[in-house]
């Protein structure tokens, strides 16, 4: 089976998004619960069902925010990022005097990881890769992620 590349039909419907009466429609569809539920399960969290309940809700009621669709599309399509490549990414970092640290855990999605592996491959950019977690492991191992980055915030003093 083929992946599916969702930014990229994101991407290509993204006008739809911007639509009065269509845009509010996709948008709902695709923040409902059982949508938020796979998406976190697929690339989010680790345990399938940490996300329920009054975490859900809470998560959820960021969606009903005024002109919430327009950053959310935005955000899932990249368009948000300050930087248009890799390069200019790994350029910029490069460049920062400041010591960096980057956690990330060992089921981070595919494509998140290869950009965290090529910022991991620069001098001077600390990398912990936790044995657990997806791209919210800070909040579902928060004390594995504190126990990773309070020795650098120690040594950064």
């Amino acid at each position: 089976m083929e992946a599916v590349d969702l930014a990229g039909m994101v991407r290509s419907h993204m006008s739809h998004i911007d639509l009065p009466l269509v845009g509010p429609a996709l948008y709902r569809l695709n923040v409902s619960p059982p949508i938020i539920r796979h998406m976190a399960a697929e690339h989010v969290y680790t345990d399938r069902l940490w996300l329920r309940g009054e975490r859900l809700r809470q998560k959820l009621a960021v969606t009903h925010a005024a002109n919430a669709r327009f950053s959310s599309v935005r955000f899932v399509t990249g368009k948000l990022d300050p930087l248009a490549t890799r390069a200019e990414f790994l350029d910029l970092a490069r460049r920062s005097s400041v010591p960096m640290l980057l956690v990330y855990g060992a089921e981070t999605p595919t494509r998140s990881r290869a950009e965290m592996e090529s910022l991991a491959s620069i001098t001077g950019v600390q990398t912990i890769s936790l044995p657990l977690g997806k791209l919210s492991l800070h909040e579902e191992f928060p004390d594995l992620v504190s126990a990773a980055v309070e020795p650098f915030l120690d040594d950064s003093r």
